[in-house]
């Protein structure tokens, strides 16, 4: 049974991670051959979104905002849930990043839906969708199952291939506008350390 599935795209320096790529791929395992969809949030992010579809997103949602420039979890989490209302999947992908894993629980907890943290892989079982995580420091894998209508996971980075690059791909850009307020944090810059000599 096919799926909608949202991926967070995260980029660092104007350029996407590479877990989105990976989330990307896993999110095709999730979605078996339902509708991908990433979805940007920043300040000038939308010259990444051919990157997305590029790398298999079959439609990019962007969110930008002033007050969106540097992640913060209250500013990131009224953008994202403003999607997933708009969208209503059947399953939202993180990195299992600093954001995702910052990011993730609010997100279940606004959705009242459980969450898989750091899967290192994805597999559908007849009906099912099974995912791995190691767990005991990686002595040990376990497979999780959920079975709430809403899935919420993280995949941990370096362990699922993303899909290969293709140019030709084009697909759905849309922005979304969403009223950003009642923000308790608001970054205005970020230095970064400097090299030493």
């Amino acid at each position: 049974m096919s799926k909608k599935v949202v991926v967070l795209g995260e980029s660092r320096d104007g350029k996407l991670r590479n877990v989105t790529f990976e989330a990307i791929a896993a999110a095709h395992k999730v979605a078996e051959g339902g509708e991908v969809i990433g979805v940007l949030i920043g300040d000038d992010v939308k010259g990444l979104a051919d990157e997305l579809l590029y790398y298999g997103a079959d439609h990019v949602m962007i969110v930008e905002h002033p007050h969106l420039s540097y992640y913060t979890s209250d500013g990131f989490a009224q953008a994202l849930q403003a999607i997933l209302d708009q969208v209503d999947p059947d399953a939202v992908l993180f990195g299992h990043t600093s954001i995702g894993k910052d990011l993730s629980p609010k997100i279940a907890a606004r959705l009242q839906t459980g969450l898989i943290s750091d899967a290192i892989d994805v597999s559908v079982t007849g009906e099912h969708l099974v995912f791995t995580r190691p767990i005991y420091s990686g002595k040990a894998f376990e497979k999780v199952i959920s079975t709430d209508r809403l899935l919420l996971a993280t995949i941990r980075p370096n362990n699922v291939a993303p899909l290969e690059r293709d140019t030709s791909r084009g697909g759905e850009v849309t922005p979304v506008s969403v009223d950003i307020q009642n923000l308790r944090t608001i970054v205005k810059e970020v230095i970064k350390k400097r090299q030493k000599v």
